[in-house]
């Protein structure tokens, strides 16, 4: 499985499998399946070549061999006993849609929440990036959501791609500076909500809240993981998961 890692939490009834390609997420998994979902044991599989091969890879293209790496990852996790598949890259909706058919338990995006919640609740939609390879994938996704709602939406996006330079160099306090920064112009700019548009924007979530800009921020926190917790109990593993 080239450079991929495996690791388990404590055996329990009802368990989650994450698919990475950073591992910044799976800090920011473990703290919020930690405080919200306790009882539910967790799979983790990492791979740093779907992140490199997405970057290699024309913007707005998902490498045909991410297609095949995911739907490899899903289908373990299901052997080893997830009852639900969860991508935690905001570059990989097609794959894990692609992962979708070959596996019998839910997959899905962690940001499929957020996305989810913009278009059902907003018109005017900021959004935040800080890479040009996300923003078609966000975009096809509140796109095709409001077309199954027959809703009408306006995308707008904003962001620093220097940011991410510096994320991925260590540098996260001038990442989170950046980004911070970023988030107050696009807030103030007339938009309805600001949808963070990357899954490691979770990190920030006490950041971003404390900024108090008077409309909804949304990012991949502790609610997309109470929803998990609802997926689980319409799974049947009601009686095993306790949300907090």
């Amino acid at each position: 499985m080239s450079d991929a890692r495996i690791s388990e939490a404590a055996a329990c009834p009802s368990k989650i499998g994450f698919l990475h390609t950073t591992p910044s997420t799976i800090g920011m998994v473990e703290g919020f399946m930690k405080a919200r979902l306790p009882g539910v044991a967790l799979l983790h599989i990492y791979d740093g070549n779907v992140k490199a091969a997405n970057f290699l890879s024309p913007v707005g293209v998902t490498p045909k061999i991410n297609l095949l790496r995911w739907a490899n990852f899903a289908e373990e996790l299901q052997r080893s006993g997830c009852d639900i598949v969860v991508s935690c890259c905001s570059l990989m909706p097609r794959a894990t849609a692609f992962a979708r058919q070959v596996v019998d338990v839910p997959c899905l995006q962690l940001d499929g929440f957020l996305l989810d919640r913009a278009v059902e609740k907003y018109s005017s939609i900021g959004v935040i990036t800080t890479t040009e390879y996300t923003v078609p994938l966000v975009k096809e996704g509140l796109e095709s959501r409001a077309l199954a709602a027959g809703k009408r939406i306006s995308l707008h996006f904003a962001g620093d791609n220097r940011a991410l330079d510096l994320f991925n160099a260590g540098e996260f306090e001038k990442h989170d500076k950046i980004v911070l920064r970023d988030v107050g112009k696009l807030a103030a700019s007339g938009v309805d909500c600001v949808l963070m548009g990357q899954i490691p924007f979770g990190l920030l979530e006490e950041k971003l809240n404390a900024l108090a800009l008077g409309i909804p921020v949304l990012c991949a926190g502790a609610e997309d993981f109470d929803r998990l917790g609802m997926l689980l109990a319409e799974c049947g593993k009601h009686s095993t998961v306790t949300m907090r």
